[in-house]
């Protein structure tokens, strides 16, 4: 299991759900949603099909903002 500092990002995250299967992958820095989508389409080639439902999890830029007084 992978463990995440707190100085480095998370990965964007994403996973499709197949007719009777899962696949979670991470998407690479600067990745553009044609990136995407031209994986969700290599990934559909070997399974049922188009997925069935897409979830992303994309991690947010970290800041050094203080707490307003």
């Amino acid at each position: 299991m992978r463990t995440y500092s707190s100085d480095e990002p998370t990965p964007n995250q994403v996973m499709a759900l197949f007719h009777g299967s899962a696949l979670s992958f991470n998407l690479s820095k600067g990745a553009t949603f044609a990136d995407l989508a031209d994986r969700l389409d290599n990934l559909g080639e070997g399974h049922t099909g188009s997925p069935m439902a897409i979830m992303m999890k994309f991690s947010a830029p970290q800041t050094n903002l203080q707490p307003a007084r």
